[in-house]
This record gives structure tokens, sequence and C-alpha cells, in this order.
């Protein structure tokens, strides 16, 4: 049982790298950002890349596919937000969804629609604790999802930056009144969620010891969901959440049965939107709007 509960924990925390991307987006624009996954499988491919043809080591590969997807994240805002009328919620959304699908195209058609896998002998062992066997890359991923929801609840909630992003999230005809500079606000939070999704595809390619160019789909559509889930808008909802969907699905997986696996998040879902609609940590910005 307890094994159960470490695996589902360390599942858990890749789906909140996943959802706090989304979340963040969210929470200060207002919109889906729907290529988020397309990003996230872009970041696996990028360390991939750099490993397999350059011989970076890990950590220079990790962080150059952490900054080249957060560029893609400023070509995003530049292609899906900014031209587009805001004020309609659909458009940005539709626009985004129409960006990760020519990524995913793109990746098909230059490497194929076979897995990419990573060099084996980047893929580390695991080793005990007591009776608990740990996966040394689940590890790695769980302490950089606690990094990153730590460092962005400190970003948001004690920087000028973060400030100016709660502003914008509040009103953004407000925010250009008391002088923020809205643009500078909406690049940055791109960058900043297309930066996380870079970082998760190349960490979790390790774990899984392979990149699909059809991993953004699956698995991207489950981070929007456990977003909802913990509240729109709301980070520490999107941490909790994910952790609390990876546990339910390997405790599910182990009892019931594998094929049952994937109905949690779904189902959880539901559940959420009938009993509590804002989410089980509350949402962040006024869900009237959407």
């Amino acid at each position: 049982m307890i094994q159960q509960l470490i695996n589902g924990l360390l599942l858990g925390s890749t789906y909140s790298l996943i959802a706090i991307g989304y979340t963040l987006v969210f929470g200060v624009l207002k919109i889906m950002n729907l290529a988020h996954g397309e990003m996230f499988m872009i970041g696996g491919f990028l360390g991939i890349l750099m490993v397999k043809l350059w011989n970076l080591p890990l950590p220079l590969a990790l962080l150059g596919a952490t900054i080249a997807a957060g560029l893609g994240g400023l070509l995003l805002d530049l292609v899906c937000y900014r031209p587009v009328k805001k004020t309609y919620f659909l458009a940005p959304a539709l626009s985004t969804l129409g960006f990760g699908i020519v990524l995913k195209d793109l990746v098909v058609n230059l490497a194929g629609s076979e897995p990419q896998v990573f060099p084996a002998a980047l893929l580390m062992g695991d080793f005990k604790i007591g009776p608990v066997l740990v996966s040394s890359i689940q590890l790695l991923v769980l302490a950089l999802a606690l990094a990153l929801m730590l460092g962005l609840d400190w970003l948001i909630n004690k920087t000028e930056l973060g400030r100016s992003m709660r502003a914008t999230a509040e009103s953004e005809t407000t925010a250009k009144i008391l002088g923020i500079n809205v643009n500078r606000v909406t690049i940055l939070t791109f960058v900043i969620s297309a930066a996380l999704a870079g970082a998760a595809g190349v960490l979790i390619g390790l774990r899984l010891g392979k990149i699909s160019p059809f991993i953004g789909s699956t698995i991207g559509i489950k981070g929007l969901a456990i977003m909802i889930i913990g509240g729109l808008g709301n980070l520490r909802g999107a941490f909790v959440s994910g952790i609390l969907v990876g546990i339910l699905e390997l405790l599910t997986s182990v009892y019931v049965g594998a094929i049952y696996a994937d109905v949690i998040a779904w189902t959880l879902l539901i559940i959420v939107l009938v009993m509590r609609p804002q989410g089980l940590f509350g949402s962040k910005i006024n869900v009237d709007r959407v």
C-alpha cells in the first residue's frame, strides 16, 4: 500500500507540472491555452535532440529545452493572443488550438510519428528506501514540481511582477490606469507557462524513456481537467489536484484494473462540476465571464 501511495504521489507530480502551466495563463489572461500540451511535447523532443545530436549533458539539455519552450510561448502570444479579439472568449482559445495542431504536424513531418527514445545512459536507476522502490527520475519530477509551485507562489504573491499579474487578472483596464505594462505581463505569462511545459516535457520523457508527437494531446487534456478540478486560476489547487488524481489512478490500477485508471480524472471532473463548480480549492477568477 505504501509503495502504491508513493508511486501515485510521483505520478501526480507530473500531472501537477502540466496543470500549473494551464492555471498560470488562465488565472492571469482568462483564456484556455490549448497549445500547452504541444509545448510540453516540444520540450521533450528538444531535450532528446540536444542529448542525442549535440551530446549535451542532461542539465544543459533541460535548461535549453526550457528556454526554447519559453520562446515558443512568446511566439504563441504574438501569433495567437495579441492579434485576435480578446473580448470573445473562444477566439484566443481556438487560435491556440490551431497553433498546437501546427506544432504537432510539424514534429510528425520532421521526426516521424514514432516515439523518440532517450539514450539508455541517461535513464537513472531505482533505489530502495526500506520496503519502497523509488525511481530517481520520479523523485526529480516531484522535487521540480514542488520547487515550481513554491517559486510561482512566491513570484505571484511577493514580487512586483506578481502584483502586476494579479492586477491584470482582476481588470486589464484598471491595471493600465495604474500604469502597469499589460503587454509585458501578457508576454511574461505565456513565456513562463511555456517554459514550465518545456521542462516538464524533458522530465516526463526521461521518466517514460521516450516522447511521442501525440503525448501532448493525451497528457495535456488531462492537465486541463486537473486545473478545473483544483479551481480555475488556483495554482495551489492545480498542484494538489494533480497529486490527488495521480494517487487515485495508481490505486485504481492496482486494486480495480488498469483499464479503469484513465476514468478517474474525468469522473472526478464531473463530480466537481456538479457539486462544486468553483473547484475543490476555489476559483481565483470570476467564472461568470466564461
